[in-house]
């Protein structure tokens, strides 16, 4: 698949949370702390979808924004930020991250994701507003 092609499919997912983009044997890795509740190894289509539903019963997203694609092969990395809310405590962050996702047949093998937990853990430990 092209390059374009690849970002498409990162884009389907990053921003209208497709599941469907992930292959059957496809990963998302989101490695936070222990302490915040969506953080680990999301398998498949399914997985995706349980990691999209435990993000959403943890926050909204307020401002997402991608300021940067870097493709090359199979590889396309996004350079991004958002500013969210924790619904437990209404504390906002905002933080850079940066997702490295790897796309074979049309569909994401494994997206790592690399975010500043400090300003999540921040956040989500501060009292309610």
């Amino acid at each position: 698949m092209s390059g374009d092609s690849n970002e498409r499919i990162v884009k389907s997912f990053l921003f209208g949370a497709e599941a469907d983009a992930f292959a059957d044997s496809g990963r998302l890795v989101n490695l936070l702390p222990e302490e915040l509740p969506f953080g680990g190894v999301y398998e498949g289509p399914d997985g995706v979808r349980e990691y999209v539903q435990q993000m959403q019963g943890a926050l909204r997203i307020e401002s997402l924004k991608a300021h940067e694609w870097v493709t090359s092969g199979d590889r396309v990395i996004v350079i991004g930020s958002e500013t969210s809310r924790f619904l437990h405590n209404g504390q906002v962050y905002d933080m850079d991250w940066v997702h490295v996702n790897t796309v074979r047949d049309g569909r994401i093998v494994e997206m790592r994701e690399y975010n500043d937990t400090a300003s999540m853990l921040e956040a989500y430990r501060a009292p309610a507003d």
